[in-house]
């Protein structure tokens, strides 16, 4: 038992010395059973949020409108949630109201799927209502209670039911599976926000599973296209009678665990054009960070660089930088040598090793150096830095102040600047 859980079955004990039920719950229970890593912890308990506050010295009151109050110990954090059960939902995300219940069933009831709808007691018992390890035992994803039901109670619950079946390489059961397609139209209810950390998560987790299943439900449109009238079905542009998509999920599921780089092996896989892409980065908010590392990626995807000189690996370093260069290397590798992935990922690192120049500030020549040689000031300065940093890419022995000043000083003699 590692550290955290510790920590965790401490929140539990406490609680229960001050009279109160607790258990750990949700997708740590889950977790535990199949032996998965655990990244948290969360627990249900009959104590109110007062309850927990006073119980604990260090506490957040994260969500306490819905009874969750986090507690800190140990250097780690624990969502604590009353038992609770959910009004009327308003609008496909969130419940009008909650009400605290003193049944640790009927809380599990409310939950979205049966493995997740699991507490485990400090005794060792498993409470299990509604038949959730039997569905880890057969490697079912499957609703509690009426699909149909959960899932207009928060729509994005369709997405976590994909991303659990991709993740963990389950089966969604049938009745779960037809609901999410009979009830998809409701994603457009939900924040792009919240749709793209889902996305996100199938994207890094397991692309090749998720995206076959975001094409059967008809979710697919609700991540990738707006409005919903964009017609998501590609024709094979490779001629090799697969699927885009579905080559777009193996591709992705082959490289690196890196979001700019899985996005952009999806982009080149379908042949997206510029405009889509764009409004596909804008729609679904991604950062402006990893906006620029998708375009910066999507130029490699016409490049070979087995073709690559030594000049030229310096100019893609210089002008794309180290990441750049490594996710285009890898976008090559899933595309057409999967089993060099890890040869060209030590490529990219030896000649970032090897870099010379990275911008005009490693030239051994200043523009101030050129102005005192004789060289006017102004932007023909900047123009000479930048023409003097290729010559140097193509040579790095020319990396020397006096030389380059008289490389600079001839090609003013020349004309040629």
């Amino acid at each position: 038992m590692d550290e955290m859980e510790q920590g965790a079955w401490r929140v539990v004990e406490t609680l229960e010395r001050a009279g109160y039920e607790a258990y750990l719950v949700g997708g740590c229970v889950r977790d535990k059973l199949i032996q998965r890593p655990l990244c948290d912890y969360d627990i249900t308990t009959s104590a109110r949020p007062d309850d927990v506050l006073r119980l604990f010295e260090q506490t957040v009151p994260t969500g306490i409108r819905h009874g969750t109050v986090s507690v800190l110990l140990g250097g780690f954090r624990y969502e604590v949630t009353t038992f609770r059960t959910d009004g009327e939902y308003e609008d496909g995300r969130r419940p009008q109201e909650v009400v605290f219940v003193r049944s640790l069933t009927e809380d599990l009831a409310r939950r979205d799927y049966t493995i997740n709808a699991m507490a485990l007691g400090r005794d060792g018992v498993l409470h299990d209502p509604f038949g959730g390890r039997s569905d880890l035992q057969r490697q079912v994803v499957r609703a509690v209670g009426e699909p149909a039901v959960r899932f207009a109670e928060d729509a994005l619950r369709m997405l976590r039911g994909i991303r659990f079946a991709a993740q963990l390489r389950f089966e969604i059961e049938d009745r779960t599976l037809q609901a999410i397609g009979y009830e998809s139209q409701s994603l457009r209810l939900i924040s792009r926000e919240r749709v793209r950390d889902e996305w996100h998560k199938m994207l890094l987790a397991a692309p090749d599973l998720a995206i076959p299943l975001l094409q059967q439900t008809d979710t697919l449109r609700h991540i990738l296209s707006r409005p919903q009238t964009f017609d998501l079905q590609v024709e094979d542009p490779w001629g090799w009678g697969i699927d885009p998509w579905r080559l777009a999920g193996d591709w992705a599921a082959r490289a690196p665990q890196d979001l700019a780089l899985r996005y952009a092996l999806l982009f080149t896989a379908v042949r997206m054009d510029e405009a889509r892409i764009e409004k596909t980065l804008a729609e679904l908010r991604l950062s402006t960070r990893l906006k620029q590392e998708v375009r910066t990626t999507l130029l490699f995807a016409g490049e070979n660089p087995n073709l690559w000189q030594d000049a030229q690996w310096r100019q893609q370093l210089f002008r794309h930088g180290d990441e750049g260069v490594w996710r285009g290397c890898c976008l090559f590798a899933a595309m057409h040598e999967p089993d060099n992935q890890r040869h060209w990922q030590e490529q990219a690192e030896r000649r970032k090793s090897e870099q010379p120049l990275w911008s005009l500030q490693d030239l051994a020549a200043t523009g101030d150096d050129l102005i005192a040689a004789g060289l006017p000031a102004g932007p023909l300065v900047g123009r000479t830095l930048q023409r003097l940093a290729q010559w140097v890419l193509l040579d790095p022995s020319r990396n020397d102040r006096d030389r380059l000043i008289r490389q600079a000083l001839q090609w003013r003699e020349e004309q040629n600047l």
